[in-house]
């Protein structure tokens, strides 16, 4: 059940974001999910394995839900709402964006602790939230540094 959940909502997610018109470009919107690909799982390997904060149900179906879940669509949240935060000017409606998105996170992580995906032994949400906004913040910074750098290089 929670794969057809997640499946669904990743579907969902990714339809929207093909089609909606984009600012960044592929180069920018695969670094950002290679970024927060690469920091959630070692973040998430860090909990799981030396802290025992998060179990992984044993399932099949809730192994595939977890990892369709911070392979697509995390990542996914964030480079939509970085490239929603690249077309609006007003500092407090970038600053809600990241609010949303984090708690769109913070929440999706949630639904799967309730579908007996994840079990949260020394983890809370508050953890979770502390974390995904560390992983949104790098995930900008290191977005910024990349638009400097490289695509600085490709356009001359």
């Amino acid at each position: 059940m929670a794969f057809a959940i997640y499946a669904t909502i990743s579907l969902f997610a990714v339809i929207y974001c093909t089609v909606r018109p984009k600012v960044l470009n592929t180069l920018e919107l695969t670094m950002i999910f290679l970024v927060v690909m690469y920091l959630d799982s070692n973040i998430m390997d860090f909990v799981m394995l030396n802290l025992n904060g998060i179990v992984l149900a044993k399932a099949t179906s809730a192994r595939f839900t977890f990892y369709l879940s911070f392979i697509v669509l995390y990542p996914l949240i964030i480079a939509c709402s970085i490239d929603h935060i690249r077309k609006i000017k007003a500092k407090l409606g970038k600053v809600l964006i990241v609010l949303a998105a984090v708690m769109a996170i913070v929440c999706l992580e949630r639904g799967l602790t309730n579908l007996d995906v994840l079990t949260y032994r020394n983890w809370n949400w508050l953890y979770d939230f502390a974390q995904w906004l560390c992983i949104y913040l790098i995930t900008c910074c290191l977005h910024s540094l990349f638009r400097k750098l490289v695509l600085k290089e490709l356009t001359h």
